[in-house]
């Protein structure tokens, strides 16, 4: 009997160690699509021209709305660059501004689109503080998430300038 139990446990160990083993593995793929997309937006726009405002990986969790404050100038033009979790049932993202409400909004299923990321230009209407907001659904408790903010550079007869915060 304590030979079946010997051989009993060292099966569970060994089948939780491979489970482990397939979901670390999956978990490196979903980190890699994350990051090939983060490399891939952000060598497109800066090709087109853009400049990196703002931008970062945030922690995020599941089911929970993400708040980022970013202060942006009138008449200028940026490019909003979110992407969320390649396994994310659902995004959204909004952006607004206080006394005006939300300004843009992009809600989609990623499994109806198959992409778990979204982009959108901004002509900025007026001075001011944003609000953008970056919420997921999925089934993982802690989700990947990158928002950028790339700004198109302002010319002058000196040359090229841009104005960062």
């Amino acid at each position: 009997m304590q030979s079946f139990k010997t051989l009993l446990f060292s099966f569970i160990l060994v089948t939780l160690g491979y489970i482990s083993t397939a979901q670390n593995k999956q978990s490196d793929v979903v980190r890699s699509h994350f990051e090939d997309k983060i490399s891939e937006l952000y060598t497109k726009y800066k090709t087109d021209g853009f400049v990196t405002y703002k931008g970062g990986t945030i922690n995020m969790e599941k089911n929970t709305e993400f708040p980022i404050l970013v202060e942006l100038k009138e008449g200028r033009w940026y490019q909003f660059v979110v992407i969320g979790d390649p396994e994310a049932k659902k995004l959204e993202m909004k952006l607004g501004l206080e006394g005006v409400g939300h300004i843009v909004t992009d809600k989609f299923k990623t499994e109806n689109t198959n992409e778990y990321w979204t982009q959108f230009s901004f002509i900025c209407p007026r001075d001011g503080r944003y609000l953008l907001t970056f919420y997921q659904k999925g089934n993982k408790k802690e989700m990947l998430g990158h928002v950028g903010i790339l700004q198109r550079p302002n010319k002058t007869s000196e040359g090229v300038y841009t104005f960062k915060h």
